[in-house]
Formats: C-alpha cells, sequence, structure tokens
C-alpha cells in the first residue's frame, strides 16, 4: 500500500489556488495575460457570430425576412415619378457596392466595395472586435456622388473613401467614420466618426471604455482639417443636465453601445439660410440617435443654436427645407421588427420656432414603412420625396398626396431581402459625365 505523500498534496493544493487567485485577479484587477484572453475569446465569438457569413452563405445583419412582393423596380409611374438616376448603396447581388440606376433598374455604374482591399491595415479600427472578418461583415450607408462621377462614402466605423467613377482609389481617411456624407459648400465634406476611449477619461461623470462621437470636417483631397467633440458641445454649452438625464451617478456604456450615437450631420446652405433667419450659413444641423435628440450648432464658435428632444424615436436623417420646417426620419422604434407596437416609422416635419411637429407620411392608411435602424429621405424638385427604408430592403418614392410612383425592392431570395443602406436621386444633367463606361 502506498504512502500518503502530505507534502505533495500540499503542494498540488497550493498551486491550485494561486492558479485560481491569480486568474481572479487577472479578472478583477485586468493584469497579464487579462488583454491577450480578452482578445482570444472575443475572436472566438466573433467568428462564431460571422460564420455564415466567413462560409459565404449568408451575410451578417445584411438580410431580413421580406415585407413585400417583387424584385428591383417594382412599380414606375413615369407621369408622376421624378425622373433622374438614383444612387443605392448596401448589400446587392451577393456583394457590398454602390450602384447608380435608370429609372428602370437598369446599371449605369456599380462600385463594388471591398473593405480589406481598401484598408488592408485596419489597425485604426478599435477596439480589434470591430474588424470585420470578411467584406460581407461590412456595412455603408453614406455617400456622395461629385459631378465628375466620382463617388465619396463612408463604411459603418471603418473608414472614408473616395473613388473615380471607374472604382480607383482617390483617398482613404482611415478613422471610423460613419453613418453619413454632407457636402460642405466651400468644398470637402461634413462626415460622423468615432474616437474609442479606452482609459482616462476627459470627461468628468463618463467611465472608460466608451465611444467619443466626433464630427470630422474633411477637406476635397482627404485631409482632416478639424474634428469637433459631441461630448465637448454638451459640456461647453452647459447641456450635462442633458446628457446625464437618467438618474445614475455615472456612465459605464455597455459592450457594442454608443452613448450618444451621432447619425446625421447636415450643413446649412446659403441659398437654404434664408428660409432659417434663426440659424446663419454654414450651421450644422446634427441627430443624436440614442437621446431622440436634433441639434444646430455652430461648428466655428461650437455654440448649440438649439436643440430638441422627440417626438421622434431613434430618428435618422434630418433635413434643412425650403419651407423653413426640419424633416426628418422617426424610425419609432419600439423592440419589434415590424413597428406593431407604436404603429411604425414615419416622416415627420418639425417647425423649429415652436417645436410643433405633423407627420407627412407613414402611420397612416396604405402608407406602410418601418425599419427599426437607419432610414433616409430626400426631398426632390417636383415635391415628391424619395425613401429609405433600410430594413425592408425598400426604396419608395410617394407624392404629395403619399402615393407611391416608384419602388424599388432589394430582394436576396425568395423569402428575404438585403438592406438598403442609402437611395440619393440625381438629375441626369448634374453630372458632367456623358460616357460611364470603363477599360477592363
Amino acid at each position: 500500500m502506498r504512502r500518503f505523500d502530505f507534502s505533495k498534496a500540499l503542494f498540488i493544493t497550493s498551486l491550485t489556488m494561486l492558479i485560481f487567485g491569480y486568474g481572479a485577479a487577472v479578472g478583477r484587477y485586468q493584469i497579464f495575460p487579462f488583454g491577450a484572453m480578452q482578445f482570444a475569446v472575443g475572436s472566438v465569438k466573433q467568428v462564431a457570430a460571422e460564420r455564415d457569413a466567413i462560409l459565404g452563405r449568408r451575410p451578417l445583419d445584411l438580410v431580413e425576412q421580406a415585407r413585400y412582393s417583387g424584385n428591383r423596380v417594382s412599380h414606375s409611374d413615369s407621369s408622376a415619378a421624378f425622373a433622374g438616376l438614383t444612387l443605392l448603396g448596401g448589400f446587392i447581388d451577393n456583394q457590398l457596392e454602390y450602384r447608380l440606376i435608370r429609372m428602370d433598374g437598369s446599371v449605369v455604374a456599380e462600385w463594388p466595395i471591398r473593405f480589406h482591399d481598401l484598408f488592408p491595415d485596419p489597425s485604426f479600427v478599435k477596439p480589434n472586435a470591430r474588424v470585420p472578418q470578411t467584406d460581407w461583415n461590412a456595412g455603408v450607408q453614406g455617400a456622395q456622388m461629385l459631378r465628375d462621377g466620382s463617388l465619396a462614402f463612408t463604411f459603418e466605423g471603418l473608414g472614408f473613401v473616395k473613388l473615380d467613377r471607374c472604382g480607383v482609389v482617390q483617398w482613404k481617411v482611415p478613422q471610423m467614420t460613419h453613418h453619413s456624407v454632407d457636402l460642405a459648400e466651400d468644398g470637402g465634406y461634413w462626415v460622423p466618426s468615432l474616437r474609442y476611449v479606452e482609459k482616462d477619461s476627459r470627461f468628468p461623470g463618463l467611465t472608460p471604455p466608451y465611444d467619443e462621437d466626433l464630427i470630422l470636417r474633411i477637406s476635397a483631397d482627404g485631409a482632416i482639417l478639424d474634428d469637433i467633440s459631441i461630448f465637448e458641445l454638451f459640456f461647453t454649452n452647459h447641456l450635462e443636465w442633458l446628457l446625464f438625464a437618467n438618474g445614475l451617478e455615472d456612465i459605464r456604456v455597455p459592450e457594442k453601445e454608443n452613448l450618444t450615437h451621432l447619425n446625421d450631420v447636415e450643413e446649412l446652405t446659403s441659398d437654404m439660410a434664408v428660409h432659417f433667419p434663426q440659424f446663419a450659413a454654414g450651421d450644422l444641423l446634427i441627430s443624436l440617435r440614442n437621446y431622440n435628440l436634433l441639434m444646430v450648432i455652430d461648428p466655428r464658435t461650437h455654440e448649440v443654436k438649439w436643440h430638441q428632444t422627440g417626438p421622434w424615436i431613434k430618428q435618422h436623417d434630418p433635413n434643412f427645407e425650403a419651407n423653413g420646417r426640419i424633416a426628418v426620419f422617426n424610425n419609432n422604434s419600439d423592440g419589434t421588427n415590424t413597428g406593431s407596437i407604436l404603429g411604425g416609422s414615419n416622416i415627420l416635419s418639425l417647425d423649429p420656432r415652436t417645436g410643433a411637429t405633423e407627420i407627412l407620411y407613414g402611420n397612416g392608411r396604405n402608407q406602410k414603412l418601418f425599419t427599426k435602424f437607419r432610414g433616409k429621405h430626400q426631398i426632390l424638385p417636383n415635391g415628391n420625396r424619395l425613401i429609405t427604408e433600410s430594413h425592408a430592403g425598400r426604396v419608395l418614392e410617394i407624392d404629395p398626396n403619399g402615393n407611391t410612383v416608384w419602388e424599388f425592392i432589394n430582394r436576396f431570395d425568395e423569402k428575404s431581402v438585403a438592406i438598403v443602406g442609402i437611395a440619393k436621386r440625381y438629375t441626369e444633367d448634374y453630372f458632367q459625365v456623358k460616357d460611364w463606361t470603363c477599360g477592363e
């Protein structure tokens, strides 16, 4: 019979307790090798979550159950629709791309978008878990076309790019830009972006890690000219009470969340400024989704000139319009995939002088509309409105009476549609291009 080795048992027990204690300390105090372990666990989770996209079966977060019949241009009333060329951005024909189409759906030009080709070094994306495993897992939403046929667009948190009309890269901005692109009247662009703050917060009450929303001013040749911190706007304009209106002593932002969620920046142009005497040309209209909040700011002085919370919920794409009002895509999100609780999305018109609103489209009979995220709209020269119902994979043009006069369905398969991030209508004479063909 073997004798019990007390010293060996004590050693094993002590070693086990030491390993357990050190493991607890690693988790509690985030000491070595916490970072490596966190990276490894995050990578495994990300690969598991993106397996269908990695295997080329289905893009992550870009496909939804179909709610409408039809495929591509499913309705077109040439007597009522505003004729032009429509820029679409999203997952189209099994790839992420921007596409310029005619009213009948035929293709004028297209730009396949491959994140890893455009940004082979994605180290600017923080934290690393945000880097998509495949090009199918990137997203696009904001874009502007220029008169020479070139395209400036932003990935969702993954960089800003300008391509010529044949897809040749003219420049890239390796910043975590997202959501929208607006042309600055004196040249260049306004684009939302993020700064990931991992530690050492400069804002009292905000506990890292968190995303700091930024407004970037980018030159026509892709240089960053200025950045405006959304948090600084709150603090310098004595609006901390609004930022912290949550009943908590401080703010700890949940993983994969964004506190303010800046999703649109639009400049008030000189010709539009005459309809808004309370503001000045060059002022910026911004949308902070997670606060149901719109603001008008002076980008030179950082003064908040106006702000209003609601009655919209998780809104997108507020626009200055020539009637002196602001029109906004009200997602009216209610936690469902169909808007069944609050009645769906709508387009709201707001008088910034009084705060009064009216519904222009949606929530009415034969006006089905709902997208839980994303969403855009554009007033057209003839008074029609182009609406991007992103998660329904649908773009519709309505006349002033709310009648659908043109419709596009971005079908993925028999039961599914792919999300459309943006649709924007251009007149054909906007472009200087006479021949859109490109060489091999």
